[in-house]
């Protein structure tokens, strides 16, 4: 290992005096998930046809692989991922069985017939969460609940939400602590207190950090409780359905009643004239229209004379003759 290090600190003391500007290299920066095979891509890009002749791997301040002439040093999980480097040019570097703890900056040098090429490119690490596990724990009471979920061993930082039985999110009501562990990963813990019960099923969901769903677990309840619960809740809604539905009724009833009676006291006005005898008239003179004229202007009627009145009852008495007897 001493041996490694110190030819490598030469090799790359060479490489800052003697690089050659027309032999470069292409990078271009990868993502590796934690537990599988991860690479680094990069290729020898030249109008040339340079002989590689060693290649070095270095992440951070280790060598992690060295590669000379047609031997090859693997340091645990790093190789070339080809095999036919030298023809194809291509000396992107594979990571095995890929840990949070590799994610960073990698360096190589590559020496050619024609000189000598550095460069640096970035693996970054993403770890999926495992399926959440919950708990919960109802009150005396049986209305309340207390909700507990955990998801281990996510990179980078993730976040869980929960939801009731109707999709309303409630995670401004919890709380949740993030943890990392040994190997970098994070483990969150998410506790939501007091939860209404009635609203059950609860689910626990695990978003990573690019707010992707990783994971969810329900929460089932006791079924007889929430059940009764559950009915007590839409009793009442029933309840109260019927007293506002009966209370719109009574009101359409008696705004009916009020305009009936409204109806029928406007058609009975009271009459300005006697009512008149039938069953004994023979009929009825048609009204003179003339007799009217001249009235609607006169202020007062003359008063009769009784003397007029004198004369045609002695007239009618002449004109009835006494019977013989």
């Amino acid at each position: 290992m001493a041996s490694i290090t110190i030819l490598s600190a030469v090799i790359f003391s060479i490489a800052v005096l003697s690089s050659a500007d027309f032999v470069t290299v292409k990078c271009h920066s990868s993502i590796g998930y934690a537990g599988q095979p991860s690479k680094l891509h990069c290729v020898l890009k030249t109008e040339e046809s340079p002989e590689i002749e060693q290649v070095f791997w270095r992440y951070e301040d280790n060598v992690v692989l060295i590669v000379k002439d047609d031997a090859e040093t693997e340091q645990g999980r790093f190789k070339l991922a080809d095999a036919a480097w030298r023809t194809s040019k291509d000396i992107s570097l594979l990571v095995g069985h890929t840990k949070i703890s590799d994610q960073g900056r990698y360096g190589y040098t590559v020496v050619t017939n024609m000189g000598i090429t550095t460069g640096e490119t970035r693996l970054d690490v993403k770890a999926t969460y495992s399926q959440p596990v919950t708990t919960y724990k109802l009150d005396k009471d049986e209305k309340k609940v207390d909700l507990t979920c955990t998801a281990k061993g996510g990179y980078p930082k993730g976040a869980i939400h929960w939801f009731d039985g109707h999709d309303t999110n409630w995670t401004r009501g919890a709380q949740t602590t993030v943890t990392e562990e040994a190997d970098k990963s994070f483990t969150l813990h998410s506790t939501y207190t007091s939860a209404d019960a009635s609203y059950a099923p609860y689910r626990c969901v695990v978003f990573n950090s690019e707010w992707k769903e990783e994971g969810k677990e329900s929460v089932e309840l006791d079924i007889t409780r929430i059940s009764k619960l559950s009915s007590s809740v839409e009793t009442k809604h029933i309840a109260a359905g019927v007293v506002v539905i009966g209370s719109l009724i009574c009101g359409l009833l008696v705004a009916l009643l009020i305009c009936k009676r409204r109806s029928q006291n406007a058609l009975r006005r009271p009459s300005t004239q006697p009512m008149l005898r039938l069953e004994h008239q023979d009929y009825f003179d048609p009204p003179d229209p003339e007799a009217g004229k001249g009235l609607e202007h006169q202020d007062y009627f003359d008063p009769p004379d009784p003397e007029e009145g004198k004369e045609l009852k002695m007239e009618a008495d002449k004109d009835v003759e006494p019977k013989s007897l």
